[in-house]
């Protein structure tokens, strides 16, 4: 199997952040967010922040953006603004929604979650968050070194949780199904977890997919797309117990952000270019 460029674009303007919710918004180092159609045609922009945003998250028609310029800001997927939800005077550089909360994690530690645009928990896991993913009851967390599991029960207890386990890792990461899949330090290999309490949170595999630094992981069912500082996008199927290769391309540039959406992957790129990559 190998990939191929479905079709792309070109602004002109840094992306650095995506995300995805029946469109692709993407922040650039303006600060802008610029949303796209599925096929890269444009619909609309903003100017959001007065320097780049820092993470980006879309869902139920909102799009969530942070940057230093303070907390969160919600807007429409047309860019009127809606709300600026307070956090914790600490850089927050990741945004995601599950189960219809934001889950946002800053500089200081703190992960905070939002629900209707009220803050409904905050826990402190003492290090930077640097990438989360929330798999009920599991909190995971990662900064440079090691991942943490942490259990959670936001509809139950605001402040209160229980570490469960940790893991040499770091960003990114994500959780499909009953598998966590995180880059370990490094950078440049990714390892599969059982992501479970059953099973200790066991290591399965691990295989190199970069020469340099990962920067992008996206996880979309069975399938996970890697990219980086080696200007390849790699996809790769969660076979079990193991990653086995379903894919390449080199696109001679780094790979700032990445989502994938099935079978095809969104990737913004330094110096301007999006690309929708396709398995063939």
């Amino acid at each position: 199997m190998s990939l191929k460029v479905e079709t792309e674009t070109n602004i002109n303007s840094e992306p650095c952040v995506a995300a995805w919710n029946n469109k692709l918004y993407v922040g650039t180092d303006d600060g802008s967010i610029k949303s796209f159609n599925a096929d890269l045609t444009p619909a609309a922009s903003w100017t959001a922040h007065t320097v780049q945003p820092f993470a980006l998250a879309a869902h139920n028609d909102n799009v969530y953006s942070s940057s230093n310029d303070g907390g969160i800001r919600v807007w429409s997927a047309d860019g009127e603004k809606i709300i600026e939800l307070r956090t914790a005077d600490a850089d927050v550089g990741v945004l995601h929604v599950f189960d219809e909360g934001v889950y946002a994690g800053d500089e200081s530690g703190n992960v905070i979650v939002f629900k209707n645009n009220d803050e409904i928990a905050r826990y402190n896991v003492l290090e930077e968050v640097k990438d989360l993913w929330y798999s009920s009851p599991f909190l995971f967390t990662v900064r440079d070194l090691d991942v943490t599991v942490t259990e959670i029960q936001p509809g139950e207890s605001k402040t209160r949780f229980i570490t469960r386990h940790t893991m040499e890792g770091t960003a990114p990461l994500r959780v499909a199904g009953s598998r966590l899949l995180v880059m370990a330090r490094g950078a440049n290999v990714l390892r599969l977890y059982d992501a479970t309490a059953e099973a200790r949170f066991k290591q399965l595999h691990e295989v190199k997919v970069s020469d340099m630094i990962v920067t992008s992981l996206s996880v979309h069912g069975e399938y996970a797309f890697t990219g980086g500082w080696d200007g390849y996008i790699r996809r790769w199927k969660i076979a079990g117990d193991q990653l086995e290769p379903a894919g390449e391309l080199y696109l001679d540039v780094c790979i700032n952000a990445i989502v994938g959406t099935g079978n095809c992957a969104y990737a913004v790129l330094t110096g301007g270019r999006i690309v929708c990559v396709k398995a063939v």
